[in-house]
């Protein structure tokens, strides 16, 4: 995005207007009221209750439709959730070997690829969405909203007589997505309306309106980077203002964060044996809770974790010896007492 292009979306942000021309008329859409929003809540569950009445399936009745007839699986949802830890995996690796040009680069296209597969599997599962209650109440709601911000002039538009869902799909394409949001928080012009907010308000909305998505979206990632600048893990300028990289520090930083809390949960159920332990075992029935408690294994600890894991698989049922690392602990104690017999 260049110069140019930041200045004008920063102050379409910042005016609170939309312009989109309908056969050739030039259509206001402003941001919603309260009362509007409230209305178009109404709207939702007046579609929702009727919907229930001619027997259309909800979200979790679809799901559950889906599955007994194979259009998604238990296994489908594992793999989103894969994919999803691949992804992040991917960030980090950017982030790590962020002074490896080459290395980026190919990392990169692995990431677009697995977002690409993640994308696919999520819209496969939601494809019959806009047929449950849900869908149908989201639809009804989200278009009684923006019927309301809409105006020629000072005047509502007449929505009864125009192709208003032609309009609402013009209005979205309107809207920023992430990136262009995150590129638009971290640089001029906006930076410098960010900075003079005490002095000068940044958002020009007629009054009693509510914010806007993008008006929304770019204070989010304001105040992201505020926090990341302020942060002592502080990342350089180049991680910053690279959206992978930056992640994969923010995943860094959650995984750091969680760690820390967990150690702390489990040094405060610990007992002075515990904590003089080479090794701790603890039985959680918490997904959750487990891959928190794995994430506190060092690279060492999390290797001889998958090692015991395959042996015992491999075997069906394994005992002490049966281990890999027991072996080598028990050869290293063998030695060391001979060395310390002076080989006698």
């Amino acid at each position: 995005m260049n110069s140019y292009e930041r200045e004008y979306f920063v102050s379409r942000i910042r005016s609170g207007v939309y312009y989109v021309k309908l056969e050739g008329i030039l259509v206001k859409i402003l941001t919603p009221t309260i009362e509007d929003e409230f209305l178009s809540n109404e709207v939702f569950k007046e579609s929702y209750e009727q919907a229930q009445m001619d027997s259309i399936f909800t979200e979790e009745e679809m799901w559950e439709w889906m599955k007994e007839r194979d259009l998604w699986s238990e296994e489908k949802d594992e793999k989103v959730e894969g994919i999803q830890k691949d992804l992040d995996k991917l960030k980090v690796g950017i982030f790590e070997d962020r002074n490896d040009e080459g290395r980026v680069d190919m990392i990169r296209k692995y990431l677009r690829a697995g977002e690409t597969s993640k994308s696919e599997l999520v819209a496969e599962k939601n494809e019959l969405f806009s047929k449950t209650c849900e869908g149908l109440a989201s639809q009804d709601k989200a278009l009684a909203l923006f019927e309301r911000c809409c105006f020629i002039g000072s005047e509502p538009l007449d929505c009864e007589n125009v192709d208003v869902s032609s309009l609402f799909y013009d209005y979205n394409r309107m809207l920023l997505n992430e990136t262009q949001l995150r590129e638009l928080a971290r640089n001029d012009p906006w930076r410098l309306c960010w900075i003079m907010k005490d002095h000068s308000a940044i958002f020009k909305n007629i009054e009693n309106r509510e914010l806007s998505p993008d008006q929304k979206g770019v204070l989010v990632w304001s105040n992201m980077y505020d926090n990341i600048q302020e942060s002592m893990d502080c990342p350089t300028e180049d991680v910053i203002n690279d959206d992978d990289m930056l992640d994969g520090w923010f995943i860094l930083q959650r995984q750091k964060q969680e760690s820390e809390r967990t150690k702390a949960e489990m040094e405060k159920r610990s007992n002075s044996k515990i904590a003089n332990s080479s090794e701790i075992l603890i039985v959680t029935n918490s997904k959750k809770e487990a891959e928190s408690i794995h994430s506190m294994n060092g690279i060492h600890s999390d290797t001889v974790r998958k090692q015991r894991l395959a042996t015992a698989k491999k075997k069906g049922v394994a005992v002490d010896l049966d281990f890999q690392d027991r072996q080598l602990d028990i050869r290293k104690q063998q030695l060391d007492n001979f060395k310390g017999t002076g080989g006698r």
